[in-house]
């Protein structure tokens, strides 16, 4: 369980220009110098769910803001960056986490991110609820600075949002072995999504990047609460929100290897199984113990979970 002073740190923005005289200058007309979503002028807009394959663009009408955590990612953040800038947000919030490398100078290479620079590590996702705090967009879009993912495969997860979606995630069953060799982050997964009634999401979670969140999604289950994914996604689900896989990034393929995320138990496994532990207790909690799961529904889960565990 993660201690929520640790959020309580110093923090140092730093927002979109070339100086710090210019930028105390621009302040208050800073919002309206930002680059506004196009709209069409003349017939109604038509939403593409998958945007643009060659810009990563869609027709908005909602705005849309950016939010990237990153610790110690002075090689992929500024190329991130750029994909990021073609779906033309209206803000980009980039997280340094406790950085001891060049991601802030690389950060700063971009015009239009507002940078928050935590000096000391403030602990394992709450970069994302520090920016969706921080955050004025209608949807809101996460990513983690470590993967270049290009703007045609993030397009999708805002556009679902755009178009009703209060929680677009991306959906990694396809890219999972059977149920006997998945890990325990996998299965503690699963098994969350079981509890809550909706097997039909997999392994699908908060906990895995790309995903967007609508505006009325965060007021619901509150910004503090996405320091643990898992249960962010327990709220959501059991708040009646709409809570879909809109897309596919194959985000274990290009995970950046740490020595905290290798080897069975590793610490980062350990923290994951840990936040569905507390968000398995959150949705015990809120229900009538004797009428969790109708025998009907528990027999069809049953199923579901013989059919992928036997990998058919």
């Amino acid at each position: 369980m993660k201690i929520k002073s640790k959020r309580r740190r110093k923090l140092i923005v730093s927002v979109p220009g070339k100086s710090a005289s210019q930028r105390a200058a621009k302040g208050a007309t800073a919002a309206a110098n930002r680059r506004s979503p196009r709209r069409s002028s003349g017939r109604p807009a038509v939403t593409r769910r998958h945007g643009s394959r060659k810009t990563g663009r869609w027709q908005r009408n909602g705005t849309l803001s950016v939010i990237i955590s990153a610790r110690n990612e002075q090689k992929t953040l500024l190329p991130l960056l750029k994909q990021v800038s073609r779906l033309q947000p209206m803000e980009i919030i980039v997280v340094l986490n406790g950085c001891i490398d060049n991601s802030f100078r690389q950060a700063r290479l971009s015009k239009e991110a507002m940078i928050i620079h935590l000096p000391d590590s403030a602990g394992h996702d709450v970069g994302r609820a520090i920016g969706a705090k921080l955050s004025r967009g209608d949807i809101l879009l996460f990513l983690d600075g470590d993967m270049v993912i290009p703007a045609p495969q993030l397009a999708p997860f805002p556009a679902a949002v755009d178009k009703g979606v209060d929680v677009a995630l991306n959906d990694l069953n396809s890219l999972l072995p059977p149920f006997r060799l998945s890990d325990d982050v996998t299965r503690s997964k699963m098994f969350l999504n079981l509890a809550l009634g909706r097997g039909d999401l997999g392994v699908s979670s908060m906990t895995a990047v790309p995903h967007a969140l609508s505006r009325h999604a965060l007021e619901k289950i509150g910004f503090q609460e996405l320091m643990v994914p898992p249960k962010a996604q327990a709220l959501s689900i059991l708040g009646g929100l709409r809570v879909e896989q809109v897309g596919t990034v194959d985000v274990i393929k290009h995970n950046r290897l740490r020595r905290t995320n290798i080897g069975t138990g590793n610490a980062v496994e350990q923290l994951i199984t840990g936040d569905h532990a507390e968000a398995l207790h959150e949705v015990l909690s809120r229900r009538d113990p004797g009428s969790l799961v109708p025998e009907e529904v528990f027999w069809e889960k049953r199923r579901q979970m013989a059919i992928w565990r036997n990998g058919l």
